[in-house]
């Protein structure tokens, strides 16, 4: 051989080389640059909530120091002092208290007519209104309708030994009454002085308190109240169950920091809580990520695309370099090229994961197993684990939403699965692959699908087959647990089309190996 042609193809090995690495550095760059754009929109979002979030919390604010001032001025009222101080000081009844009594029960009957805490049914009982206690939390005066519980005078009066200050959210729902509670000092005590009675008041609070948005309909903007430190509190919401783990309550458990999570209705969705000042209370803004983040998702999508395109151009020059190695460093230049087409395999499933995590890891174990089982019976190991890795690679054309869905999927949505997969299959049948791993690939899915095909199915599809239904069924599902070796050597020995023989015996002894 002239020194002339190993020079060729030495150069022809170095330019190689410097292809890949410089498709490394693309693909780096691009998964670098997709991290950056989320990063960008999820921040730009994080002000346009806390933007939308301030301009409500003045609205809240508004209304709770309505609420307290009109309380207050109830407790601070002389009549309410002087009489309650001469209570606590002498509690059996005389003409004069009963005459005070009865001043007092006009008294804040006419304040149930009129101001924050009116009734708008006064002759009907009410779950809203005025009440004055006395020290011993004996109801002396309420509005008409209204008596508050004894469970909620026994928490606020614990709120208020504890030192807390702030309105108490008493139910889960929209259109819950919510409590304050006012202490009544004596006339002429000192502030430190106990407290000689008690005026508590309860009124609705629902999201015509904040309404008006800044943000638009379509990204499904809502917003609600949730105590930081009660999970089942929440008001502005008609979802009554809450999971602990919804992105409200994450978002009232930690403000000011956007989160992404599913919300009540288990919609993805970004969430924001912001402290309402002298109270427990975070007021919660949601958008959904998927009409929030659709730009981004897109411009990510488009390159991947892009990226995979050029990946599957580097292939195709790679293989033109690697035909001309002479025939005796064939079996050296196919062991590379494996190794190539597995970082190249790699780089794809990276990209798959970013759209739809967990499906690069079942591609991996089913590219083990396959392997694993092809050098059992004897047939084409490399060409085996390469299929099982590149199997999935058409869901980089599938939506993102489509993918990530939980439930079962629509007869349009399915067949966006099957025209990724087709898309995939023909850009790989247009790459001279040695193995050729396009018509092992396209009878593959023809088997997973249980559909027929024109020729019978090679040794190394079926072993793909087998293997990601196994690894599937292994697998932990929302809605059923891992099924267990033997478990899934039974449901593979019922397949249709039914897996060969000699394909169920090698997988049964790894399975048995693997307990």
């Amino acid at each position: 051989m002239s020194n002339f042609a190993i020079g060729g193809r030495r150069r022809g090995i170095l330019l190689g080389v410097g292809v890949f690495i410089a498709a490394m550095a693309l693909v780096a760059a691009a998964f670098r640059l997709a991290h950056n754009e989320r990063v960008f929109e999820l921040d730009r979002w994080a002000i346009r909530l806390h933007a939308a979030g301030t301009q409500r919390l003045g609205m809240v604010n508004e209304w709770l120091s309505e609420s307290r001032a009109a309380l207050r001025s109830v407790a601070v009222n002389p009549t309410v002092q002087i009489y309650l101080s001469q209570a606590a000081a002498n509690p059996a009844p005389t003409p004069e208290s009963e005459a005070q009594a009865a001043f007092l029960q006009s008294y804040v009957i006419s304040l149930g007519s009129r101001g924050a805490f009116a009734s708008s049914k006064p002759s009907m009982p009410s779950e809203t209104g005025i009440a004055v206690l006395d020290s011993h939390r004996h109801l002396v005066a309420a509005t008409y309708g209204y008596r508050p519980p004894a469970q909620l005078i026994a928490a606020l009066l614990a709120q208020s030994r504890d030192g807390t200050t702030g309105p108490s959210l008493s139910q889960a729902k929209d259109g819950s009454p919510v409590a304050f509670l006012a202490e009544v000092r004596p006339i002429q005590g000192m502030m430190s002085a106990p407290a000689v009675g008690y005026v508590i008041g309860e009124r609705v609070l629902d999201r015509s308190v904040w309404s008006g948005s800044t943000l638009a309909a379509d990204h499904g903007h809502e917003s609600l109240i949730a105590a930081a430190n009660d999970k089942a509190s929440l008001i502005g919401s008609s979802v009554t169950g809450v999971a602990a783990g919804s992105g409200e309550v994450l978002a009232a458990q930690a403000p000011l920091h956007l989160q992404r999570a599913p919300d009540l209705n288990g919609k993805d969705a970004l969430h924001l809580g912001i402290p309402v000042k002298g109270t427990n209370w975070v007021l919660v803004e949601t958008v959904r990520a998927s009409s929030a983040l659709a730009g981004v998702d897109a411009r990510i999508r488009s390159l991947l695309t892009i990226l995979l395109l050029s990946l599957l151009a580097i292939i195709l020059g790679l293989l033109l370099l690697w035909r001309h190695v002479t025939a005796g460093q064939q079996a050296a230049a196919r062991e590379a090229g494996v190794r190539l087409y597995r970082d190249i395999a790699e780089v794809l499933l990276q990209a798959i994961d970013l759209r739809d995590p967990g499906a690069a890891e079942h591609s991996r174990r089913v590219a083990s197993l396959s392997r694993q089982v092809a050098l059992r019976i004897g047939a084409d190991a490399d060409a085996a684990e390469l299929a099982g890795a590149l199997m999935n690679v058409g869901k980089l054309f599938v939506p993102v939403n489509v993918l990530t869905k939980t439930g079962g999927l629509e007869e349009s949505e399915a067949a966006q699965f099957a025209e990724g997969s087709a898309r995939w299959l023909d850009l790989l049948a247009r790459a001279s692959l040695d193995p050729p791993l396009a018509p092992v690939l396209r009878d593959a899915d023809h088997l997973m699908r249980g559909e027929s095909t024109a020729a019978a199915p090679s040794r190394v599809a079926h072993i793909i087959a087998a293997a990601n239904k196994a690894v599937a069924l292994m697998s932990p599902r929302a809605y059923r647990m891992a099924h267990t070796p033997q478990e899934t050597l039974e449901i593979l020995a019922k397949s249709r089309p039914a897996v060969p023989p000699a394909i169920l015996t090698a997988m049964a002894d790894l399975l048995k190996q693997s307990k």
